[in-house]
């Protein structure tokens, strides 16, 4: 009994030594080789078209990011137990934002393989991938995306059939280019991109395009929150021995004062209840529908001052 636990021990710690020497041997062997300008565009156009195809809910975009890396691998490692432990080092759990983020990330994991550095390859993934993903959705959809849609809407609230091409362009074109970019830039730069994104300088483009992107967020509020108020005050006035009727618009002036002061301030609630109050967006539309009905069958409130 006690040599067969001593020869499944030996047999376990001789496996791990051959996995150890095949991942040792194979990255020497990556190092000698260079990878050609094909099979890094290769790389970057399964990214680009097939990156979230195959996400699940097991290892998420894995599969996408180990077909991106499959043509790079099999340049690097033509032997064949070399490659399978290659492929199998980038089907791990992964998972950060697809535009700003994944191709820096792709890029620049190519780098270290092509170095003869797969340690370092898996660190640029574990190590970038939470903080990417927090960079890109808030440059991507909380900022980019909202205002493209935005300016689209507003063409489409005025008839026009230019909304949609205007979104569908400026959502297309950038967001090509700026993948294609990090995924270059990151394979050029290898290593340092570590390094540079350690200096902070990705969380100072973060917070100087949050700060840009609610100023022109700001800037639409007026287009398209439509609200004024309805309420007049009448007083009678003596004139003369003579009383004389006079009415006051509030809206008129609110507007004398600081226009769009109504739109401005819902706007400031709602974001309020849902940045502190942490309600959800969803409530959110349904109290300002409950309050906007409920206002408007007072006639205290509409969308706009009925004509003269």
């Amino acid at each position: 009994m006690t040599a067969d636990v001593t020869d499944t021990t030996a047999g376990a710690t001789a496996t791990g030594d051959t996995k150890e020497n095949v991942l040792t041997e194979g990255a020497e062997q990556a190092a000698l080789r260079t990878l050609t300008k094909g099979d890094v565009r290769r790389s970057f156009w399964r990214f680009f078209w097939t990156f979230e195809i195959s996400w699940n809910y097991e290892r998420m975009q894995a599969l996408g990011f180990a077909y991106a890396m499959e043509p790079v691998l099999r340049r690097l490692f033509p032997e064949k137990d070399a490659y399978s432990a290659a492929l199998q080092r980038h089907l791990v759990f992964f998972n950060t934002s697809p535009v700003v983020g994944a191709p820096l990330i792709v890029g620049s994991a190519i780098s270290m393989e092509e170095a003869g550095a797969p340690a370092s390859a898996e660190g640029i993934k574990v190590g970038l991938m939470g903080p990417m993903a927090g960079i890109g959705d808030t440059l991507n959809y909380a900022l980019y995306n909202s205002i493209i849609f935005t300016i689209a809407a507003s063409f489409a609230l005025q008839g026009n059939w230019f909304g949609p091409i205007f979104a569908l362009l400026f959502i297309a074109i950038p967001y090509f280019l700026v993948r294609r970019w990090q995924f270059f830039w990151a394979y050029n730069r290898g290593r340092a991109i570590a390094g540079d994104i350690g200096r902070g300088v990705l969380d100072k483009i973060t917070m100087g395009s949050t700060v840009f992107g609610l100023i022109v967020l700001g800037g639409f509020i007026p287009s398209i929150v439509h609200m004024v108020s309805t309420l007049t005050y009448r007083q009678h006035l003596t004139v003369q021995g003579k009383a004389v009727p006079q009415s006051v618009n509030l809206q008129t002036q609110l507007d004398n004062v600081l226009p769009y002061i109504l739109p401005v301030a819902v706007t400031a609630l709602c974001y309020l209840a849902m940045k502190k109050y942490r309600l959800n967006p969803v409530w959110v539309i349904l109290g300002l529908a409950v309050i906007g009905i409920t206002l408007g069958w007072f006639g205290w409130f509409a969308s706009e001052l009925p004509t003269k």
